[in-house]
């Protein structure tokens, strides 16, 4: 498959902000710009005065359009949460702009073999528990989407280590894959492979061969790793990092022309400042936007988890400064060129409080 030739999620329009919309819809041109320019100043009117409207009208989080995705962890999905409580949580998600969920189904271990439970149970033992949380999203909100998360990690405890090289793996994966989106409900799949390093045709291969497996309807999303070191903010003083966390533009434009969407994931930077975070996170959403397809969904994903690393400073790395930073990021940009952001991903570890929805809806709707 060449790079100009990646296949189009079925459901994926053209994004296009209100006021080029509108003059798409309403704008005469040519001879007719004379006799309907009185029309199209009022058709526009009555447009620009219905936003207006229903934003004084509408609670801001039913004024959000559900352009966003959440991730759910193995807690959500082998939580044994009730009705009651799912019901009230996508409630909450659908209110907030929540259109998309990258549901948690799998991991290929080091092993080998498909693990799902955190407490290590195969994903044949634990299929019915994903079925079931698949049917309770579906009873709470029908217009959701519904994505399989499943991470694949390039690596196994042999002495060798790498192993996505392997066509055998890639045809386990793929058939997997499959599955998911045939038997078990799935609109489309998220495949977080990891480690990641730059240049790998192997991931490419991986990628086209998942492509012909579910076919063209079923998109597929890739968990993009962020640059650890970008040459304009080398001054940042970051500890040594390995070789190949920075990915080279070629590369990223293949991974994307690969996929039907791209989740970039702008935490465990090894940030302790927070403007250097606000720059790092602006570098990624300048550098990816100009440099993708605009047929390629691009999801920002934020951090709203609590467990400190080296790499990950909670204090530091928060929903409101990585929404501050993709603000940042967007200033950059051309108006044109804004829009071509899908949405962000929040990657949490809890369900979120009113006040953490709150602080989302404002950093996302002053971006």
């Amino acid at each position: 498959m060449s790079m100009t030739s990646r296949p189009r999620q079925a459901q994926s329009q053209p994004r296009f902000g209100l006021w080029r919309r509108i003059k798409v819809q309403f704008m005469p041109t040519g001879a007719t710009l004379r006799r309907t320019l009185p029309i199209a100043a009022a058709l526009l009117g009555i447009a620009l005065l219905g936003v207006v409207v229903s934003s004084l009208l509408l609670p801001e989080s039913e004024a959000l359009p559900r352009d966003h995705a959440i991730w759910l962890d193995r807690a959500w999905t082998f939580g044994g949460l009730d009705s009651d409580q799912l019901n009230a949580s996508v409630a909450e998600m659908t209110a907030n702009g929540i259109g998309k969920i990258y549901a948690y189904v799998s991991t290929l271990g080091l092993a080998g073999r498909w693990e799902s439970s955190a407490d290590g149970r195969s994903f044949m033992d634990s299929r019915g528990d994903i079925s079931n949380f698949v049917a309770a999203l579906r009873n709470a909100d029908e217009s959701l989407a519904v994505y399989a998360w499943v991470e694949v990690w390039t690596h196994d405890n042999s002495a060798d280590g790498y192993r996505l090289d392997d066509e055998a793996l890639h045809e386990n994966i793929a058939d997997f894959s499959k599955l998911l989106v045939d038997q078990m409900g799935f609109d489309g799949l998220l495949l977080e492979i990891k480690p990641m390093f730059t240049d790998n045709g192997d991931v490419i291969s991986l990628i086209r061969r998942v492509r012909s497996a579910v076919g063209l309807d079923k998109p597929i999303g890739i968990a993009v790793t962020a640059d650890l070191t970008p040459h304009n903010l080398r001054t940042q003083n970051i500890a040594a990092i390995a070789p190949g966390t920075m990915w080279t533009d070629n590369f990223k434009k293949r991974v994307a022309v690969s996929a039907d969407e791209i989740v970039l994931m702008l935490y465990q930077s090894y940030r302790q400042q927070t403007q250097e975070y606000f720059e790092w996170v602006a570098y990624h959403i300048e550098t990816y936007v100009n440099l993708l397809e605009t047929t390629t969904e691009v999801y920002a994903s934020i951090p709203h988890y609590a467990s400190a690393s080296a790499a990950h400073n909670p204090d530091i790395e928060t929903m409101t400064n990585a929404l501050q930073g993709i603000y940042q990021g967007l200033q950059r940009l051309s108006e044109d060129s804004r829009s071509l952001l899908t949405g962000v991903a929040i990657y949490a570890d809890r369900r979120l409080s009113e006040a953490d929805w709150s602080a989302f809806r404002a950093g996302w709707l002053r971006s």
